[in-house]
């Protein structure tokens, strides 16, 4: 019987300079080391996709949610004003679309940006009660880390502490990661 992990092995290096970052990530895949993450305080143009990072379906989301929200508005105000309390005001029609238009569109909205900061925090299981698992304090100000996952890579630490030190970090360090 396969027992489940519970903590993932690593070795982070830390960096001071983006570009360094980028490029000893560009050289660990290219040596066939899987890296886990980059920890870094703002985006590195590009290191997304040398990690192969897929694009994520945040658009799809954001649509959907957009989509809920039109729908329901217009169903409500539609059921309000044309079945269930019509008011004939000025012999104006009952079914008059564009008066739909402000509160429709400000539906879609607020479905979209609650809808959007719901999912934020279920794909970034940030629950109630749950603590941050920072992999060093120092990356929120100006460090860089690349974590590089030793079991996923080859056995040769050595090697790899040696790439890590020759690609410019200023600490090279091991860390077990809960799952």
């Amino acid at each position: 019987m396969a027992t489940k992990q519970t903590h993932k092995q690593l070795i982070l290096g830390v960096y001071d300079n983006p570009d360094k970052t980028y490029s000893i990530t560009k050289k660990l895949i290219k040596n066939g080391y899987k890296i886990e993450d980059v920890y870094s305080p703002f985006a590195i143009h590009g290191l997304d996709r040398v990690m192969g990072i897929k694009r994520s379906n945040l658009t799809v989301a954001a649509f959907l949610f957009a989509m809920t929200g039109l729908t329901l508005a217009v169903t409500f105000q539609v059921y309000a004003s044309y079945f269930d309390w019509q008011v004939n005001v000025g012999g104006k029609p009952s079914l008059h679309i564009p008066t739909y238009i402000p509160i429709t569109f400000e539906l879609s909205i607020l479905f979209t940006a609650f809808g959007m900061v719901t999912c934020f925090f279920i794909v970034n299981k940030m629950f109630w009660g749950k603590n941050a698992d920072i992999m060093d304090p120092r990356v929120t100000d100006d460090l860089f880390i690349v974590a590089v996952d030793v079991k996923g890579s080859r056995a040769d630490l050595g090697g790899l502490n040696q790439l890590l030190i020759e690609g410019g970090a200023i600490e090279v360090r091991e860390r077990t990661k809960q799952l």
